[in-house]
C-alpha cells in the first residue's frame, strides 16, 4: 500500500466525516443539497462507499435516491427543506423528545453516556481541541461534546495526518493517527453509534434516516480502519 493511496484513504475518511459532521450541525438548505448533488462522483468513489461497508454504502445509496428524487420535484424544494428543518429540529434540537416524550434529549456525548448535559467529559474534549489549536466558532451555541464538532474533530485529524503521508513526515503521520484512535476509543465510539440507532429511530426523512445508516456502518468499521492505517506507516517507518 504506497504514499497515494494512504493519502486517499484518508482523503476519503475525512470527507465522509465532513459530510456528517455538516449533517448534523444545522438545518438543510439549499446549498448542501446543491453540493451533494454536485458532489455525487466524488462520493461514489470513495473508497469505504464502494467497500463492503454494506450500511454505509446502502446509506448512500438512500441517500442518493432521495436526492433523485428531490432534484425532479425542483417546484417543491422549499416544502422539502421545510420538511428536513422539521426533523433536524426533532432529532439535534431536542423538539421531539419535548414535544412526543419520546427521541433525542440532545446529541452530545455528556447527554448518552451520564444523561446530563456539560459534565466533565465537556472540559475534556475541549481540552484536546485546544491541544491541536481548534476552538469553536462562537456563533456554535452547542458544547465541546456535541456530536458535530466530534465529527468535525476526526476530519481534522485525518486531514493532518494526510498532509503529513504526501510530504514523506510519517512519523508525525503516526502520531495524528494515534490521535485519532484516541479519541475514537475514548470518546465517539463509546456513544455516536448509539446516536446513529437513534437517528434512524427516530428520523422522519429519508434524508435523516440515511445519514444514520451512513453514521452507524462507518463508525462499525472505523476501529479497524484506523488501526490498518497504523500499522501500514509503521511499515513505511
Amino acid at each position: 500500500m504506497g504514499k497515494s493511496h494512504l493519502a486517499k484513504l484518508l482523503r476519503d475518511r475525512e470527507v465522509i466525516y465532513t459530510f456528517l459532521g455538516r449533517a448534523c450541525e444545522k438545518e438543510v438548505d439549499k446549498q448542501l443539497l446543491g453540493d451533494l448533488l454536485v458532489c455525487r462522483e466524488l462520493f461514489e468513489e470513495n473508497s469505504f462507499i464502494k467497500s463492503d461497508a454494506v450500511h454505509v454504502k446502502s446509506g448512500f445509496e438512500e441517500l442518493y435516491g432521495y436526492l433523485s428524487k428531490l432534484s425532479e420535484r425542483g417546484d417543491e424544494l422549499n416544502k422539502a427543506i421545510l420538511e428536513l428543518a422539521v426533523d433536524y429540529a426533532d432529532l439535534f434540537l431536542g423538539v421531539g423528545q419535548f414535544r412526543k416524550g419520546e427521541g433525542i434529549a440532545h446529541p452530545s456525548e455528556s447527554v448518552y453516556l451520564t444523561g446530563y448535559l456539560y459534565s466533565d467529559v465537556v472540559e475534556e474534549i475541549f481540552d484536546t481541541y485546544l491541544e491541536e489549536g481548534l476552538v469553536k466558532s462562537p456563533d456554535f451555541k452547542e458544547p465541546e461534546d456535541h456530536i458535530a464538532l466530534e465529527l468535525y474533530f476526526m476530519a481534522h485529524l485525518c486531514r493532518k495526518a494526510r498532509e503529513f503521508i504526501e510530504s514523506g513526515a510519517y512519523q508525525e503521520a503516526l502520531k495524528y493517527l494515534n490521535k485519532q484512535k484516541a479519541f475514537l476509543d475514548k470518546h465517539l465510539l463509546k456513544w455516536a453509534p448509539l446516536l446513529a440507532e437513534d437517528i434512524i429511530k427516530y428520523a422522519n426523512t429519508a434524508f435523516y434516516r440515511a445519514v444514520g445508516k451512513i453514521m452507524r456502518g462507518f463508525l462499525e468499521i472505523e476501529g479497524a480502519n484506523v488501526s490498518e492505517l497504523i500499522e501500514r506507516i509503521r511499515d513505511m517507518l
